[in-house]
């Protein structure tokens, strides 16, 4: 791995220019903008491809279009551009068909730098000779952050063409004001794999109806997530007195006087703490007068001779002991804090659906069995149906309805308006909020009804995106995530005929043209 640096803070033109011998790369930059505004600055610098290479790229493109000629629409232009001179950006704000063609070109070896999110080294077989690193930090959610191990391996692992290039570069674009995303990152610190268990009502439901009372306990304590917290906890309680029997072992060479006034190593103590107060910003503070003479005084004391370096030594080796026991008890206790107790949330959500009719006891009553059908926001989609909302709506607004299931808009987010009210499912979700459904449980947004409407009523991919500021790939994700809940309402209609044939017209309505393309 090598770092790339011109100044405190190269542009990605110096770091081609470094690299331009160890080419094609995959340069990875943590949001879709900066891929954009990269492939951009690049493209302004270089063009990678002769002519040949121009007309097969005109080629490719002229075939991907001619079954869809608006693929690259008003807002790709420029990348169309870009494809031309080598240079590609992808990410998940891209159209499928538009992800497609670029890594068509990569694979045919016409992309020589590709600027690319973390979701393309994930599931996707494209090596490079290089990788790229524009920064070692990351927004999660929450905040921002180094890369975990995992993350940068997961990415670096893409360099390096088996039968074209020896080794495999990975460079980091140093940003001098985090020194810390140098990284120090180790194979050898990758960080396991973490198991995780929702208890969704959905997931009691099933277990009521195909596990009995023994097989749903082994299910709750016996999983992954629990097998690995309980593991960590036996381990860090194993080496917490071996560490601590370690440290009172050192501790037994201190003799009596440790601490007095003739011990070398508190002498040491007080010579550094001297040193500092006299140190001309600490001269003339309060008590520092003082301090300095008792100090004085106390050094007058004669000094013990002895082999006081054997005491140095273990102090030191006792310290970094205490540190390392401090930092295991922290663990131990974030293991406490963050262990779950799946059996009481399976009995709390179990509870929750007695409460409110879906099940009495282990017998699933009608709400119960067709949330069993449904795998997101199982209980917000039942009581939408039972409540007469979906039945007694237009099939537009059904559409408008269930794009919002499960949505949760970005904080930028612009989307117009649908043409009708949607309060009835606003006072709906409000009502199942007081009675005790856990937010997580029953969210929805009246984000991308409008398009979901206009969509229905047969309106242009194009048209959809002159309806807000979402990217293709998102509005495209919005499609494909109703027409999959609309297979499982029709699933769950059972005998309801009318219901089912609501929700096959609603998914043949919706699933067409550009949003079929990864349909089935």
């Amino acid at each position: 791995m090598q770092s790339v640096a011109s100044g405190p803070s190269p542009t990605c033109g110096e770091v081609i220019a470094a690299i331009q011998d160890h080419l094609p790369a995959l340069y990875f930059a943590f949001s879709r903008g900066r891929t954009e505004l990269l492939a951009e600055e690049l493209g302004r610098e270089w063009d990678f491809l002769d002519a040949g290479e121009k007309r097969t790229v005109t080629r490719m493109i002229r075939e991907a279009e001619e079954g869809n000629p608006g693929l690259f629409g008003p807002r790709r232009q420029k990348l169309r551009r870009l494809l031309h001179q080598g240079i590609g950006y992808h990410h998940a704000g891209l159209s499928p068909l538009l992800k497609d063609l670029v890594e068509r070109l990569y694979e045919s070896r016409l992309i020589y730098v590709l600027f690319c999110t973390e979701t393309f080294a994930v599931g996707v077989n494209f090596p490079a000779a290089s990788t790229v690193f524009d920064s070692c930090r990351k927004w999660d959610g929450r905040e921002f952050r180094p890369l975990l191990n995992r993350e940068f391996f997961q990415m670096a692992g893409r360099a390096g063409r088996r039968g074209f290039d020896p080794v495999g570069r990975v460079y980091v674009r140093i940003d001098e004001r985090f020194p810390e995303q140098t990284g120090f990152y180790r194979e050898d610190g990758v960080e396991p794999v973490r198991g995780r268990l929702s208890i969704s009502p959905n997931t009691v439901l099933s277990l009521l109806c195909w596990k009995t009372d023994e097989e749903i306990r082994r299910f709750l304590e016996q999983n992954l997530a629990v097998y690995q917290n309980s593991r960590e906890s036996r381990e860090i309680k194993k080496e917490l007195p071996r560490l601590e029997e370690k440290a009172a072992d050192l501790a037994s060479c201190f003799c009596p006087e440790r601490g007095q006034p003739c011990c070398q190593l508190f002498r040491l103590k007080l010579r550094k703490e001297l040193n500092q107060l006299n140190k001309r910003r600490r001269r003339n503070r309060a008590g520092s007068r003082d301090r300095r003479e008792e100090i004085r005084a106390l050094l007058q004391t004669e000094r013990k001779k002895c082999r006081y370096k054997a005491c140095q030594e273990a102090e030191k080796k006792i310290r970094r002991l205490e540190e390392r026991i401090h930092l295991l008890h922290r663990r131990l206790q974030q293991l406490e804090q963050n262990s779950r107790d799946y059996g009481h949330e399976f009995k709390s959500v179990w509870g929750l659906l007695e409460r409110m009719g879906y099940v009495q006891g282990r017998e699933l009553l009608p709400r119960g069995k067709f949330a069993l059908f449904v795998h997101v926001q199982e209980i917000l989609v039942t009581e939408l149906v039972f409540s007469g909302i979906i039945l007694e709506s237009t099939p537009v607004e059904v559409a408008a309805i269930l794009a919002g299931v499960d949505y949760q808009p970005g904080r930028d987010e612009q989307v117009v308006s649908p043409p009708f009210s949607l309060v009835r499912v606003e006072e709906l979700r409000r009502f199942l909020l007081e009675n005790g459904v856990p937010e997580n449980f029953c969210v929805w947004s009246p984000v991308p009804a409008a398009l979901a409407a206009a969509w229905y009523e047969g309106a242009s991919f194009e048209q959809l995106l002159g309806m807000c500021n979402l990217q293709e790939g998102d509005v495209f994700s919005v499609m494909r995530r109703e027409i999959d809940l609309l297979r499982q309402i029709e699933r769950a209609a059972g005998e309801d005929r009318t219901l089912a044939a609501l929700a096959r017209e609603l998914r043949r309505r919706l699933d067409r043209d550009e949003v079929a393309v990864l349909g089935v």
